[in-house]
């Protein structure tokens, strides 16, 4: 393998929130080190984790570490540690991702080549190498949910992990919010995350607010992100599935509204209020 473009890495300034995710963590960090190559400036914002996974991390050059008395939950932050980048592109990545150096340049190099993205990932697998789910999707609307929910409605849901992936790099609706390399100044025009996200959804509204702004959402198929999937929210199955419901209806009322008839606005509160009950006793259950 030829050696990377010189300082390509000084473009983008690495964003992990960190919340109890153990020794995903320091791999997380270990993987975008790699071998024998720059490290990209990194910030880990921790939301008062109580595993000692802070304690774990490597003692890098240009890593740094803040320390939140509360949880601030991923958008709020997400935009605290972004205050902080100076560089043209920064990466928001979950602790328990794990992406190498060379699929961290192949991102840089496709925002340079591509001015009018805002935003690009790559594919997301799980620790099995299969594609996840939310790898490739579409923008949530409410005939794609219930396509999604109900079997016999299937075919044009928000997941498109069934499809074939592209051959080559190309715009799309949406990616995975596990892996994001985003440009600093269209983070800054739209404000950042929303923090009235609970937690989740808080991707998809920044993606369908980069498409109504003018910007391109891209996914790199050739690259490949590892993804555990759950690690901090398992301790609380609970509570991240009630923020997932409510994060549901807040973008069905901030993006769906002229496609979504008032009547029918309801009964979707109903269904989900009804959905995030049902679930309660499964989660529980597994746990």
């Amino acid at each position: 393998m030829t050696d990377h473009p010189a300082g390509i890495l000084g473009r983008v300034t690495v964003v992990v929130v960190n919340y109890n995710s153990g020794p995903w963590l320091k791999r997380c960090v270990r993987a975008l080190k790699g071998r024998n190559r720059r490290f990209p400036d990194m910030i880990v914002l921790d939301n008062a984790s109580s595993d000692g996974s802070m304690e774990e991390l490597p003692t890098l050059p240009g890593l740094t570490t803040l320390r939140s008395q509360e949880n601030l939950g991923f958008a709020r932050g997400v935009n605290l540690a972004a205050s902080r980048v100076a560089t043209p592109y920064f990466l928001v990545i979950n602790p328990d991702c794990l992406l190498v150096p060379e699929g961290l340049v192949r991102l840089i190099e496709e925002l340079d080549q591509c001015p009018e993205a805002g935003l690009v990932s790559g594919r997301i697998f799980d620790m099995s190498g299969n594609e996840q789910r939310g790898s490739r999707r579409q923008l949530p609307g409410p005939r794609r949910v219930l396509n999604e929910l109900l079997p016999l409605r299937s075919g044009n849901g928000v997941d498109l992990t069934h499809l074939p992936p592209p051959d080559e790099p190309s715009a799309v609706e949406a990616v995975s919010g596990a892996c994001m390399l985003i440009r600093r100044e269209a983070f800054e025009v739209l404000g950042g995350f929303d923090v009235a996200y609970p937690m989740h959804f808080e991707d998809l509204d920044f993606m369908a607010r980069l498409a109504a702004a003018g910007w391109q959402v891209r996914l790199v198929p050739e690259v490949a992100v590892s993804h555990a999937g759950g690690v901090s929210s398992r301790h609380r199955p609970v509570r991240v599935m009630l923020d997932k419901h409510r994060g549901l209806w807040r973008y069905l009322n901030r993006h769906c509204r002229d496609r979504w008839p008032v009547w029918q606005r309801p009964l979707w509160a109903l269904g989900i209020s009804l959905h995030a009950l049902v679930m309660i006793p499964m989660l529980l259950w597994r746990r």
